[in-house]
């Protein structure tokens, strides 16, 4: 035992002894490169959990956002989805927004005077930024200030650029512009009246043009709308109108009407007219004869 501790173990078996593979190496090895791998791109699959987290927290905060009374907006609810319903303009809007049938009617009567003796182009483009009004964002204010509906400057330089030169006039107040139609006095070409996108967006209608297209800065309406890029609002209540029914007396006199009887009046018209002065005459002349007779 003395011999064994002063000389210790073989050298030789404890060098085989220690390159053999031990279990827990067996197990080990195969993840090894896999942990590596995950630690290196753990932070980028953090970064991305948040990124995701932070969207969904924000379509849930945008979902919820009452519509903007000052926009003339039914508060108590948000955005909604009212594709094939009530709504008689702005189409690509219908599937979030804020607007309700007055609403798309009030602008279908903002439109009429934009789609007469106009350019395709100019027409167009007015159309969209006039129904930009019903866009989901803009209804809950996103894209708006107070009661105005704020424009990019680039899709304001579009709507000028495609109106240029169409005619318009001076409105009644300074810096107003309104479409040239059979009231007014002097119209000129757009680009004759200004050649300033920003006061012509402005000067036209409920509008502001934003200070730059950043949206983190302020947020503004670029012509995309809302329900194509954030999807569709939660479905509207709505119940299709019943038809309108008349009243009993009224179809009653609808049947006499185009009744036989009355056809046969109105064709017969004249000679029953006659026939009655003729049977009135005649019985003056006979009671005119029997006073006489009596006298």
């Amino acid at each position: 035992k003395m011999a064994w501790e002063t000389l210790g173990p073989p050298q030789d078996i404890v060098a085989r002894w220690a390159l053999l593979p031990q279990a827990g190496d067996l197990l080990a090895c195969p993840f090894a490169g896999l942990v590596a791998t995950a630690l290196r791109h753990a932070p980028l699959v953090i970064f991305l959990v948040l990124q995701l987290y932070a969207a969904g927290a924000d379509a849930a905060a945008d979902s919820e956002a009452p519509c903007s009374k000052a926009l003339g907006f039914n508060e108590s609810s948000g955005p909604k989805d009212r594709s094939k319903q009530d709504l008689q303009f702005c189409a690509e809007h219908h599937g979030r927004t804020c607007c309700e049938r007055n609403h798309s009617r009030q602008v279908l009567s903002s439109f009429a005077g934009f789609s007469q003796e106009r350019s395709t182009r100019c027409v167009q483009m007015s159309r969209f930024a006039l129904c930009s009004l019903c866009d989901g964002d803009v209804g809950v204010g996103i894209k708006a200030r107070s009661n105005l509906v704020t424009l990019c400057p680039s899709f304001c330089k579009r709507w000028f650029d495609a109106c240029a030169e169409d005619f318009f006039a001076p409105g009644s107040t300074k810096g107003q512009v309104t479409p040239c139609g059979p009231g007014s006095f002097v119209c000129s070409p757009l680009e004759e009246i200004t050649q300033d996108p920003v006061s012509f967006c402005s000067g036209i209608g409920d509008f502001v043009v934003a200070e730059s297209e950043d949206p983190l800065e302020d947020a503004c309406f670029d012509g995309v709308p809302a329900a194509l890029s954030k999807g569709k609002g939660p479905r509207a209540k709505w119940e299709r109108p019943m038809p309108y029914v008349k009243p009993w007396w009224r179809r009653f006199l609808d049947r006499v009407q185009y009744h036989w009887v009355t056809r046969w009046l109105e064709a017969n018209a004249a000679g029953i007219i006659i026939a009655v002065c003729a049977v009135i005459f005649a019985w003056s002349l006979i009671a005119g004869e029997i006073g006489r007779a009596h006298v």
